[in-house]
């Protein structure tokens, strides 16, 4: 049906908008945020990491990426027995890209991390810790705008929120732990393995 599509259009719309302008504020306020993910500010810091740093951030990014994927089957799994549907997959948008150009999808879910974790953590975490004094404040408020965030893609019902909410306070800590690289790459692994998964049927 027609006024479905522009269901799906509005809610997408929506939500942008609003993310939008309370990032945008943000960044007027605090221009600091923006420089974070401007190459001239993370690849001095990168080209300066030794060897160990690199194999340090990598291995704590790989265990936080399979905690967030225990946690997001785990879920799934509970759900869907409670005969409980977290998404349509004839109107999730990443089906046909995972059936048609499976590649293309590889590249998006790897892309999309990127900017996510900028805004999600690097931003929203940040100033959510900045303005109550508690970083596990600012974990649990992002981590709840980022899985209802997710709601807005089309087919999703409000049990998809569930296991991206576990995914969300996992990312939190992580970003923690491992700055917004560590988060970054723990998001990019866990999405790819997500629709290896996906593609393969299970």
């Amino acid at each position: 049906m027609i006024w479905l599509l522009w269901l799906d259009l509005a809610k997408i719309l929506a939500a942008g908008v609003v993310l939008g302008l309370v990032v945008g504020k943000l960044v007027v306020l605090r221009p600091s945020y923006l420089e974070r993910i401007r190459p001239r500010h993370w690849l001095p810091v990168a080209r300066r990491m030794r060897r160990r740093e690199s194999i340090r951030l990598i291995s704590i990014a790989l265990a936080f990426t399979a905690a967030a994927l225990v946690v997001a089957i785990v879920a799934g799994n509970i759900l869907h027995g409670a005969g409980v549907e977290l998404y349509s997959r004839e109107e999730y948008p990443f089906t046909a890209l995972q059936e048609q150009y499976p590649l293309l999808l590889l590249v998006i879910v790897n892309v999309l991390p990127i900017f996510e974790e900028w805004i999600f953590r690097g931003i929203l975490l940040e100033e959510v810790a900045r303005r109550t004094r508690s970083k596990w404040i600012g974990v649990m408020v992002s981590a709840l705008i980022f899985a209802a965030f997710h709601l807005s893609n089309p087919g999703t019902y409000p049990a998809f929120a569930i296991p991206l909410l576990g995914a969300g306070l996992l990312l939190g800590i992580c970003y923690l732990v491992s700055g917004l690289a560590g988060a970054i790459i723990t998001h990019n692994a866990y999405n790819s393995i997500l629709v290896v998964l996906w593609a393969i049927g299970v």
